[in-house]
């Protein structure tokens, strides 16, 4: 009997032309890729790499947009800048020396000990209907103390939460300025920076709050930490008129 040979039917070979042709396709989108990073940067292959900038270096200043007004910060201070997409910044942080000079922008700590001597800006928009710690001082947070407040250096009153609260982890220090609260929560724990960090919320405009955290050794001066911040921000914002 004459046995017969088995073609390959119509199926068969449009998926070998299909497997091929996928084939195909990521070698020539492999090779894009890389030419267009030879031809962004031919250091990014090729070169050695590069000494760390120069601290001694005049800093390059950027614009950053928010909704309302205007950062012009050295670029080396700002550290996160989340936007949205097509907009304006949302959030943003910006590290600052303790004291602040203005017009200066000093090398980055690199070290848990040179943390202790900045600041951590962190600048938000569209967060109006949170509670800030002053709030929360008034309406939440006396639930959970634990026992009456001590009084410590920096005219402030210290309040602890008991275990097992939500806030256990915090302590409060709570100062009053001009008949104002001035409410600080400081971890109890140090930070993955180093230093134990303390958190003061201000609100710069009705759109625009900023948070600053720092060491927690420098929690008697709040008044200066405060006053730094708000100098930086004098410095450093502008308003503008959206077009």
């Amino acid at each position: 009997m004459r046995r017969h040979r088995q073609h390959a039917g119509p199926q068969e070979r449009s998926v070998g032309r299909l497997a091929l042709n996928l084939a195909g396709m990521i070698v020539i989108t492999a090779g894009f890729i890389l030419t267009w990073l030879f031809l962004a940067d031919r250091d990014l292959l090729f070169s050695a790499p590069t000494a760390k900038p120069d601290p001694q270096a005049a800093p390059v200043m950027a614009r950053y947009q928010f909704d309302g007004a205007e950062l012009i910060a050295p670029t080396r201070l700002v550290t996160r800048v989340n936007k949205r997409t097509l907009g304006n910044i949302t959030k943003l942080d910006l590290l600052l020396p303790f004291p602040y000079q203005p017009g200066t922008a000093p090398a980055l700590p690199e070290t848990a000990a040179e943390f202790d001597n900045w600041l951590i800006l962190t600048l938000e928009t569209g967060v109006r209907d949170d509670l800030t710690p002053v709030e929360r001082y008034g309406e939440i947070y006396p639930v959970y103390f634990d026992g009456e407040p001590e009084q410590v250096d920096g005219n402030l009153l210290r309040y602890r939460f008991r275990e097992g609260t939500p806030y256990a982890d915090l302590v409060l220090y709570v100062a009053n300025a001009g008949g104002n609260q001035v409410v600080h929560r400081c971890d109890r724990k140090p930070s993955v920076l180093g230093p134990v960090l303390c958190e003061r919320t201000l609100r710069l405009t009705p759109d625009i709050r900023s948070k600053i955290r720092f060491a927690e050794v420098h929690l008697a001066q709040w008044a200066a930490v405060e006053s730094n911040a708000r100098l930086a921000m004098v410095n450093m914002f502008r308003s503008y008129q959206p077009r």
